[in-house]
């Protein structure tokens, strides 16, 4: 037992876990994103093969291929890196945790805590909020503790929070800003978390009380969890 303490400080406190983990995830991460790209959240518990497990594997491999070129070309022909530094990493699979994502990017392609993600279409992901060597875990917007500013695009005084508790919404909007179902809702430039302007969902209801001196939406968010193989790291702005 006090070996097993003295094993599990050791990786705590001198940062060699985050080698340990990131070893396991290069060599995990071919696997990883195989399922990945067949909608299978795969976790290292649950490796489980055959030989035509292993054919289905690189015909999907082929396919991810495939699906990442057209990823990239949309990034091109949006533009997305007029308006910021990019770098794209590849999907390898959904971290332990609910709502949050591994890409094959990390520090040593200088990628940090806090730097926002994006879809090749433009559509807000997330943030990075774990950066090892190789590999970074991204928060999804749809993550209970992510929180931020935003507000409704070409609405008046439609400033509010993104908050998300099972279902992605917009609150804390004053009450008499004249919000809509199917408005864009937008990052909040000077939110602090994200650059201003950038497509986060759009308005599915508009919650309204009387009583209550704000008004809130519910909100369909601008990405599904298992619409890409591809997402672009914004490493400046």
């Amino acid at each position: 037992m006090l070996f097993l303490i003295i094993v599990i400080l050791f990786f705590n406190f001198t940062g060699a876990g985050d080698y340990f983990r990131n070893g396991f995830l290069k060599i995990s991460s071919p696997l990883r994103a195989a399922f990945w790209s067949r909608g299978i959240s795969l976790h290292p518990d649950k490796i489980e093969g055959s030989d035509r497990d292993i054919l289905l594997s690189e015909i999907v491999r082929l396919r991810r291929k495939e699906g990442e070129v057209d990823e990239l070309r949309t990034a091109l022909e949006i533009d997305l890196s007029s308006d910021f530094n990019l770098v794209d990493g590849r999907v390898v699979g959904r971290a332990t945790e609910g709502d949050q994502l591994i890409i094959s990017r990390g520090r040593e392609d200088d990628i940090f805590e806090g730097m926002p993600v994006v879809t090749s279409s433009g559509a807000l992901v997330g943030e990075i909020t774990e950066a090892l060597p190789d590999f970074s875990h991204i928060r999804l917007i749809t993550h209970p503790d992510s929180e931020f500013e935003a507000e409704v695009q070409d609405r008046e005084n439609s400033l509010g929070v993104i908050s998300a508790d099972n279902q992605l919404r917009l609150e804390m909007v004053d009450r008499e800003a004249q919000i809509e179902e199917g408005d864009m809702v937008v990052s909040f430039p000077g939110g602090g978390i994200y650059p201003g302007g950038i497509f986060i969902g759009e308005i599915e209801e508009v919650i309204r009380d009387d009583v209550e001196a704000f008004q809130s939406a519910t909100i369909n968010p601008g990405f599904g969890i298992s619409d890409f193989n591809i997402l672009f790291i914004i490493t400046d702005f």
